[in-house]
């Protein structure tokens, strides 16, 4: 299997993480038998370190692992994947040139020191793009439109310390909240309208209207999701037999961005069904 494909065959962030450390070890290795000195080639080593820790961190916390962060590895695995292919071309060429030839290989300013220098431009600006999709992650937040939001402050303020270290930068979130007074029995800071705003936890939401459920009828909003792989989405009930009667609900899923394989059930399952539906549907 390629390395393109191991990388698409990685199960979740955390996989594709580490798919891509190993690739940009493979981008060392590579590196290492290419001849020649520049500029470009002397700090390849402290660009990869800084993106090696930068996808370390992420690893590391969950709580940065989301959707569009995910979107954004993959986008840097993809710019180190054509980065290890053109060290392994650069270096087979190397090998049928003769001595003279390899004395003035890859020198700054030539034609493959300037591709380099754009294929290395290309992984800064993705790196940068990590960076502020990190930055803008919703670390600690919890709550639902019904009940109010907040923010778990100590999760908050720790995964910033870590963010800050390793990125030199901090979270949105963390910044907005940083002067806020603590609920001191849940160690929380609530949000108000504004921060909803702001972290697009309720904006636009009012587009979507949950009409009036009648006495006995729940109601479920699926809104606003960004997923990068499957998608499974599930209201109701697994294991009700037929005899049992359920409340009946609406559901309303609208304004979400899927990958290519979403599955959708609305409804109850029992018995023989509700087996099948188990073994199937989520896999």
């Amino acid at each position: 299997m390629a390395s393109s494909e191991a990388i698409g065959a990685a199960a979740g962030v955390v996989g594709l993480i580490g798919s891509t450390i190993t690739l940009i070890q493979q981008v060392r290795n590579a590196r290492d038998r290419v001849k020649g000195a520049s500029k470009t080639l002397d700090n390849l080593s402290k660009q990869l370190n800084s993106l090696n820790r930068s996808l370390s961190l992420v690893r590391d916390e969950e709580a940065l692992q989301t959707a569009a962060v995910e979107q954004q590895v993959r986008g840097i695995a993809e710019v180190a994947e054509e980065l290890r292919s053109f060290f392994d071309t650069l270096a087979a060429e190397q090998q049928k040139r003769s001595i003279p030839q390899l004395i003035h290989s890859l020198k700054s300013g030539d034609k493959e020191d300037k591709q380099l220098a754009d294929i290395l431009d290309r992984l800064d600006r993705a790196r940068d793009l990590l960076i502020l999709q990190v930055s803008v992650a919703q670390v600690g937040v919890m709550g639902n439109l019904e009940k109010g939001f907040s923010v778990a402050f100590g999760i908050l303020m720790d995964t910033n310390k870590k963010v800050n270290e390793v990125l030199g930068t901090n979270l949105v979130l963390a910044e907005r909240l940083q002067n806020r007074e603590l609920q001191q029995t849940e160690g929380s800071v609530p949000l108000d309208a504004s921060d909803l705003e702001t972290l697009h936890l309720v904006d636009q939401h009012h587009d979507i209207k949950p009409g009036r459920a009648e006495p006995g009828i729940g109601e479920t909003l699926i809104y606003d999701n960004l997923t990068v792989g499957q998608a499974r989405i599930m209201t109701g009930n697994v294991g009700v037999e037929n005899w049992r009667k359920t409340a009946g609900r609406k559901t309303t899923i609208a304004k979400n961005k899927f990958g290519q394989d979403v599955r959708i059930m609305t409804g109850d399952q029992g018995g023989e069904a509700a087996k099948g539906f188990n073994e199937s549907f989520w896999n």
